[in-house]
C-alpha cells in the first residue's frame, strides 16, 4: 500500500511540473507556430515533451544511484538557456510571416536559410530542434532542485522504489504534457475559424513565451 500511495503521489507531482510556466509557454508556441496538420503538430509536442521527460529520467536515476546533484551554478545558467529558448521560439513566430505553404518565417530567418544553402526548406520547429528544446528545459528552470527533493523522500526508503516513483514522476510528466498540447492546439485551430486572418491564441502565446523568457534571463 505505501509503494501505491508514492506512485499515485509521484504522478500527481509530475502532473503538476507538467504545468511550469516554461513547459507551457514552448508547448504553445510548438502548437501554434509551426506548419502542418494537427496530428504533425502533435507530434512535434510529444518529441518535445519526449526530451523533457528522458532527461528528468535520467536526472531522477542518476541522483538516486550515484547522489549526483546538479551544480547550483550550472542550474542558474541552464535556467537561462531556458529563457533564451522561449525568446528564440516566441521571436520565430511572432516577426515572422506566413507565406504560402502555412509556414512562419522571417526576412532574418530567410537569411540564416541563405547560409545554409537550402532556400526550399524554410526554418521552422523540427522534431531534433524541439526535442533539443525539451532537453534543455528538462535540465533548467529549477527542474533538478524539485527533483532533488522528490528523490529524496521517493528513495528514503528503498532504491528501487524510488526508481519507480521516478518513472511514475515522468509519466505524470507526459500526460501532463499531453493534456497541455490537446488544449493549446484546440485553442489556436478556434481562434484561426473565427478569425482566419488574426490567429489571436497564436500572438498571445507569443508575448507569454517572450515576456516569461526575459524573465528568466533576469533572475
Amino acid at each position: 500500500m505505501e509503494l501505491i500511495g508514492l506512485l499515485a503521489l509521484s504522478i500527481l507531482l509530475g502532473l503538476r511540473h507538467g504545468i511550469d510556466l516554461d513547459h507551457v509557454a514552448a508547448l504553445a508556441d510548438i502548437t501554434g507556430g509551426s506548419s502542418g496538420s494537427k496530428k504533425e503538430r502533435m507530434k512535434l509536442s510529444l518529441w518535445y515533451a519526449g526530451g523533457h521527460e528522458a532527461v528528468v529520467f535520467v536526472l531522477g536515476c542518476s541522483i538516486l544511484l550515484f547522489a549526483w546533484t546538479v551544480p547550483i551554478w550550472a542550474d542558474h545558467w541552464m535556467g537561462k538557456a531556458v529563457g533564451i529558448t522561449l525568446i528564440f521560439m516566441a521571436i520565430l513566430i511572432l516577426i515572422g510571416r506566413r507565406n504560402g505553404s502555412g509556414v512562419y518565417w522571417s526576412r532574418g530567418i530567410a537569411i540564416f536559410q541563405k547560409l545554409r544553402r537550402r532556400n526550399d526548406e524554410p526554418f521552422t520547429f523540427t522534431r531534433r530542434n524541439v526535442f533539443t528544446v525539451g532537453v534543455i528545459h528538462g535540465i533548467g528552470a529549477e527542474t533538478p532542485t524539485q527533483l532533488l527533493l522528490f528523490t529524496t523522500v521517493a528513495g528514503a526508503a528503498a532504491a528501487n522504489h524510488g526508481m519507480l516513483a521516478v518513472a511514475a514522476f515522468s509519466i505524470g510528466l507526459l500526460l501532463s504534457h499531453t493534456l497541455i498540447a490537446i488544449v493549446s492546439l484546440w485553442f489556436h485551430d478556434l481562434a484561426k475559424k473565427i478569425r482566419p486572418l488574426l490567429p489571436v491564441t497564436m500572438y498571445a502565446a507569443c508575448l507569454f513565451s517572450f515576456v516569461l523568457g526575459v524573465s528568466y534571463l533576469l533572475e
